[in-house]
């Protein structure tokens, strides 16, 4: 403050002794140039110091009448190149050139005195985050080496206490628009061959769990738990993850999950289709879909609670092929109670991929079946059946409480119980 002071004294005492110079045009703006002597200044400092001589040069000759600099020249040459050594440590005035008019010029060439940074080391330290997630974040900051560098780069030693707050500030600014669910703290350790670091602080609710589920309308999940597994491990490394980067980064998770999926021998081989979808949160879980576009291959087994009904307990075995929305298959029943067995050719129409018709027919007690399924939601099923022969009708209303379990409250003209069906 009390060069400032000085500075802009001396400016006052220049204008009282030029009094009598008779009066011209005050300067209403003043354009300052900036340069390098030896090399470039470095790009973003060059703004910065460009700044900083803009202010100085704004309070010292706004104002003042043109006369005036003109008639005191060296004393003002003498005063602004004090200033500019002063407000920009590390550089010293080469030359000053001062051009008066109502728009003044102030052309500065600089050079820096004593050492200058030649290389810069730049490091990211990700922290705890696995190498699967460092990878992502790899991405977003990839920026940043060449951003600093392009700072610190030919920068005097003596400039870093200033260059410093500014490389900080800029790489936090820049961080919180591509990275914002990390808070960026930077480090640097000056000399020849300074150093920088970068630490990646996660902010706001991060991954604590994750896990996979597959699930399947025509293949048996649990020959793809050699798959879930392999996908398990893999989610592993998005925990410690801020959720909304995992949600930013959505569309470059499925896509590098879909590419594997694709690439297994089952796709390739056997026409089976994979899509995987995320669903977001603390609790990270990846939805895998898997079904065969030709072929249907699928068990489940359940067990009626409270029911008066013949048989109580039943394996079911779905086999056939898919034609089209069509499906064409065999439901085989074993009821172990009695040891009987029921098989059901059959054919089933997906009108939309939540609405499904189908007929069968009995082979074992010549009757005919027609039942329709109506998807609600992710997990809740409504289910109508009509069996001709016997006169029967049932209505259900299922939730899947996971991939493989699902309970569903079963109503009869007559009677009404829950059934729990697992899906093998």
């Amino acid at each position: 403050m009390k060069r400032w002071g000085l500075c802009v004294g001396a400016a006052i005492c220049m204008a009282a002794t030029t009094t009598s110079i008779a009066h011209a045009e005050p300067i209403e703006a003043v354009t300052v140039h900036l340069e390098g002597a030896k090399q470039p200044l470095p790009a973003v400092l060059a703004k910065r110091m460009t700044a900083a001589v803009q202010t100085a040069a704004d309070k010292l000759y706004i104002g003042v009448d043109t006369e005036v600099v003109q008639a005191g020249e060296a004393t003002y040459h003498k005063v602004t190149t004090d200033i500019i050594d002063r407000i920009l440590y590390g550089y010293t005035v080469e030359s000053l050139t001062i051009t008066p008019g109502t728009t003044s010029e102030l052309a500065v060439r600089l050079r820096p005195y004593g050492q200058t940074i030649q290389t810069v080391d730049v490091a990211v330290e990700y922290g705890n985050l696995t190498p699967t997630a460092q990878q992502l974040v790899a991405q977003d900051v990839a920026f940043v080496e060449p951003r600093i560098e392009q700072i610190l780069l030919g920068a005097p030693l003596d400039s870093l206490d200033w260059a410093s707050a500014v490389t900080s500030q800029l790489v936090r600014n820049e961080l919180e628009g591509a990275l914002p669910e990390f808070i960026p703290q930077v480090d640097i350790t000056p000399g020849t061959h300074t150093k920088v670091r970068v630490y990646l602080i996660p902010q706001g609710a991060v991954v604590r769990h994750s896990s996979t589920e597959i699930a399947s309308n025509t293949l048996p999940s649990s020959i793809f738990f050699a798959t879930k597994r392999y996908y398990d491990n893999y989610l592993v490394g998005f925990e410690g993850v801020p959720v909304a980067f995992i949600a930013r980064h959505e569309g470059d998770i499925l896509s590098q999950v879909q590419q594997g999926l694709n690439n297994s021998r089952a796709s390739e081989r056997f026409g089976i289709s994979m899509m995987p979808s995320l669903q977001l949160g603390t609790d990270l879980l990846l939805k895998i879909q898997v079904d065969s576009s030709r072929y249907i291959v699928r068990g489940e087994a359940y067990l009626d609670m409270g029911s008066e009904a013949e048989h109580n307990v039943g394996f079911k075995l779905f086999t056939g092929v898919k034609q089209g929305r069509g499906d064409w298959y065999l439901e085989t029943n074993f009821f172990p109670d009695s040891y009987k067995w029921s098989f059901y050719p059959s054919y089933a129409y997906h009108i939309t991929p939540d609405t499904t018709i189908a007929y069968q027919y009995n082979l074992s007690d010549k009757y005919s079946r027609a039942w329709l399924r109506q998807d609600i939601g992710e997990r809740w099923h409504v289910r109508a059946q009509r069996d001709f022969g016997i006169n029967h009708n049932e209505f259900g209303l299922a939730y899947d409480l996971n991939n493989y379990l699902t309970l569903e409250y079963v109503v009869t003209e007559d009677n009404k119980w829950l059934r729990l069906i697992g899906y093998i």
